[in-house]
């Protein structure tokens, strides 16, 4: 299928490179800002991991810089540009800012199909930030940033893929020169410094872009409707829903609808309970019907409890939406909150780098 597939990837090539190449000469033109804009993207359909980073990016920053978050609000049911505030919701500007603005409710959240639009209105509040981060921006040329950071997924070496349609590449591997900061995402704990210098060497890096590798980390499970009993410090917490695990009869639901699900159903096998895994699209809106068919599908014979449900944070945004989630069902949902670690010890590198730009900035 691949092969027979070849002929548009050329093609899709061709015109890829032509907009690049009409972006590079001015032909096209693209706008820069008086103001430090990081874009955070991938050149990989599916995902790569660019949330946790944007999140890790904005956790480290807004300690001592007004932080903003632009993104296009993918999956969101409104259109144009959409400030968030306090009475946003997912359908309002999509699963990955709703899941960033309930994190950090002092940064202002933009959402544009048009970035240029979204940094105008962010430099026309009362108080304009900072910095930006765009958010999927590595293809959106219309917004020069002054740094870009690529991020790759580490199970999907971009060097043994091909363009689409035949693969999953979004652009030519030749364009990550684009890039300020590479980053390999979901590494092993264990990466050796030997495969790092071989994954560099494929990359073929040039000397003023930097590589990082980082890796995911799962946090202590959070309950989706947070009860009074469920208030509680995250070791308590994690006790509890142990407790909860071992006193369930039926198997566990595991439910993704991000875009590689495969480390996350592994990672709930570790719970050592058997598991029914539901895989959905990614940014999947799920409906009353969605659940109800995952809940009767998991139960036994014997037992009528309400089965455990545990699923991606940014999943978790869309199942507490769901208008006619029954309150017994909602307070067996669980989460899984996940951060980025970076390898070899270089976080304070990546910090320092991003530092120094603002700041010059």
């Amino acid at each position: 299928m691949r092969v027979l597939l070849l002929p548009f990837s050329w093609l899709f090539a061709g015109i890829i490179r032509l907009r690049n190449l009409f972006f590079d000469k001015g032909i096209v033109n693209s706008v820069s800002y008086s103001l430090p804009v990081i874009s955070v993207g991938n050149i990989t359909v599916g995902g790569t991991g660019k949330t946790p980073l944007t999140e890790y990016i904005i956790r480290t920053m807004s300690e001592s810089f007004r932080c903003a978050l632009l993104s296009r609000g993918y999956g969101r049911k409104t259109q144009g540009v959409v400030v968030a505030d306090d009475n946003s919701t997912y359908a309002d500007i999509g699963d990955e800012p709703m899941q960033i603005k309930a994190k950090f409710d002092e940064i202002s959240v933009v959402v544009s199909e048009k970035r240029k639009l979204g940094i105008e209105t962010l430099l026309k509040l009362q108080h304009p930030p900072d910095m930006v981060v765009m958010d999927d921006a590595f293809q959106h040329r219309y917004v020069k940033p002054n740094f870009s950071i690529l991020v790759m997924d580490y199970f999907r070496p971009i060097w043994k893929d091909f363009l689409l349609p035949a693969g999953n590449l979004r652009e030519p591997k030749s364009e990550i020169k684009r890039a300020e900061v590479v980053i390999v995402n979901k590494c092993p704990n264990n990466l050796s410094s030997e495969e790092a210098t071989y994954i560099k060497n494929k990359l073929k890096l040039q000397e003023h872009q930097q590589l990082f590798f980082t890796s995911i980390s799962y946090k202590e499970p959070v309950p989706l409707i947070k009860t009074m009993k469920q208030e509680l410090p995250v070791i308590d917490a994690a006790n509890h829903f142990q407790q909860i695990v071992q006193e369930k009869k039926n198997s566990i639901i595991a439910v993704a609808g991000i875009g590689n699900p495969i480390p996350f159903f592994e990672m709930i096998k570790s719970y050592g309970k058997p598991i029914k895994t539901f895989r959905f699209k990614d940014h999947h809106r799920f409906t009353i019907k969605d659940i109800n068919k995952m809940v009767e599908n998991s139960k036994s014979e014997n037992s009528d409890e309400t089965p455990l449900i545990i699923t991606t944070e940014k999943d978790a945004v869309r199942i507490k939406a769901i208008p006619e989630l029954n309150a017994n069902v909602a307070a067996n949902v669980w989460y899984i909150p996940i951060e980025l670690i970076f390898l070899f010890n270089n976080k304070f590198l990546f910090d320092k780098i991003l530092y120094n730009y603002v700041r010059k900035n």
